[in-house]
């Protein structure tokens, strides 16, 4: 589970150390970045979250809160192709959108 402070952190790197503390603050193993592509791509969507969130001012309660989502919004649409992405969005109670 990521606090505001995890994120804050996060956000405080440059982009690989950044990377690496979100790595480590989600538990998930090193991994070889070349090899397991699907891995490096989703540790940069969530990394970019962050960034995002961020930038549009977003109290650091809420940034973790945004990683959270976008992890969870992820699992739920793996495999769904785009058209399955934009009916699960059309999904999302207005609560979780801010």
């Amino acid at each position: 589970l990521l606090t505001p402070q995890g994120v804050k952190e996060v956000f405080q790197f440059q982009r690989p150390q950044g990377r690496e503390h979100l790595r480590r603050l989600l538990n998930w193993e090193e991994f070889d970045e070349q090899r397991d592509s699907r891995r490096s791509i989703l540790l940069d969507t969530l990394y970019e979250s962050i960034i995002f969130a961020v930038g549009k001012g977003f109290p650091w309660v809420e940034v973790a809160q945004v990683v959270k989502f976008t992890e969870e919004l992820l699992r739920e649409t793996k495999g769904a192709g785009l058209q399955g992405l934009g009916d699960h969005l059309q999904e999302v109670p207005s609560s979780q959108c801010k």
